[in-house]
């Protein structure tokens, strides 16, 4: 019997590492069929359950993935990492009410990985968290949260705040402040980018992404969807005149494999002589034949908005320049993965309720880039022709 045993553990440890290499390597159904295989030899392996619903996640089969979530809860598996999953799950499909009190409330904030504020060293935690209670009269600081891109898609809810309180301060990343404060948007709104700032008769803090539970937002009223940041025209950045600009962006700044493309795809993107392309990847390392390069030449995101303000068309992954994009309102033709993050909602979405101005185009498949490629080339046909 303890033979059988230990054959049947060594079985599932092999199947877990297999799966887990499978999943990375995108091979989806084949780490299905591992996770599904250790449920059989133990149906009480928590982590199966939970990884299986993972890979059923990102393969679109919603309400499977949500029964092996809610299997693993039940059989002990860490209970707010599989609530911040549901709530993920939830807001995929535009359910903004249960995705956003799990992945906020019922994940005991799991989400919030990202660069915030320190809540104790900046002195935060001596004003009390907004939870909900009658803003009227109250003064409410919001501080920035997660990535630039959050930030930015997030905002949009500040205006919304600001019309039930009396007076919204918001706390955000210092490469941030000059862009809000410069936008009409967010006019009545003090925009403060250092903790030293901040005025101390506030009644409640509140972080940025908490705002849209606690104002009730839902997918069907996404505010300002057709742009609210300012576009400028403050530098000459030596774009064409006679040529269709198209800024482009392939790589987000953690190298994330779901939101990065290679350097060749990118090269075969950008091998159209009738159009101006402009590389706009700060840091970038890489000279592209044909391609402009003023990367090095940007120093903050009032340059990103500077130079997206002049251009026709944004190309771009998943990156904080697709938000920055669409909350001018610069036409933007987003590249996505396969299995994109829930923002982007479900797989049969070209668009985007959250800008107006952003087209998508999405992997058919895992690791396919060629398909959305060559819908953004179909794109400038079009553009060319017009």
């Amino acid at each position: 019997m303890n033979n059988i045993l230990g054959e049947q553990t060594s079985e599932i440890e092999f199947l877990d590492h297999l799966a887990f290499s499978l999943f990375d390597n995108e091979h989806f159904l084949d780490s299905a069929i591992c996770y599904k295989r250790i449920i059989e030899l133990d149906p009480s392996h928590a982590k199966a359950h939970y990884n299986l619903g993972v890979v059923l996640h990102d393969t679109g089969q919603f309400d499977y993935s949500l029964l092996y979530y809610e299997k693993a809860k039940e059989l002990g598996y860490n209970c707010s990492r599989v609530n911040l999953n549901i709530g993920m799950h939830f807001l995929k499909l535009r359910d903004f009410k249960n995705g956003f009190d799990h992945v906020d409330l019922k994940s005991g904030g799991a989400w919030r990985l990202g660069q915030n504020f320190d809540v104790n060293k900046d002195r935060l935690s001596d004003i009390d968290l907004w939870e909900g209670q009658n803003p009227q009269g109250k003064n409410i600081l919001v501080y920035s949260e997660q990535g630039f891109g959050d930030n930015i898609q997030f905002s949009r809810y500040l205006p919304e705040l600001s019309r039930l309180s009396d007076n919204v301060t918001f706390l955000c990343y210092d490469v941030l402040a000059p862009v809000f404060r410069n936008s009409h948007a967010f006019d009545g709104i003090a925009v403060l980018d250092s903790v030293n700032e901040y005025v101390i008769d506030l009644d409640y803090r509140i972080p940025l992404m908490s705002v849209p539970r606690l104002i009730e937002a839902t997918s069907d009223n996404i505010p300002l969807a057709e742009g609210y940041l300012e576009k400028t025209s403050n530098k000459d950045w030596g774009l064409s005149s006679d040529k269709i600009n198209v800024a482009v962006a392939w790589e987000a700044t953690k190298k994330d494999s779901r939101r990065s493309i290679s350097l060749d795809l990118i090269k075969n993107l950008c091998d159209n002589p009738k159009i101006n392309f402009i590389n706009i990847q700060r840091d970038s390392e890489h000279d592209i034949d044909g391609v402009m390069r003023v990367g090095d030449r940007i120093q903050d995101f009032t340059d990103t908005v500077d130079i997206l303000s002049q251009c026709d068309l944004l190309v771009s992954t998943d990156t904080a320049m697709t938000h920055v994009g669409g909350a001018l309102g610069v036409p933007t033709h987003l590249l996505l993965h396969y299995s994109a993050d829930w923002r982007w909602f479900t797989h049969d979405m070209n668009y985007s309720p959250w800008y107006e101005s952003v087209s998508i185009s999405r992997q058919k498949t895992p690791q396919d880039w060629i398909s959305p490629i060559n819908e953004v080339k179909k794109r400038f046909r079009v553009l060319i022709n017009q």
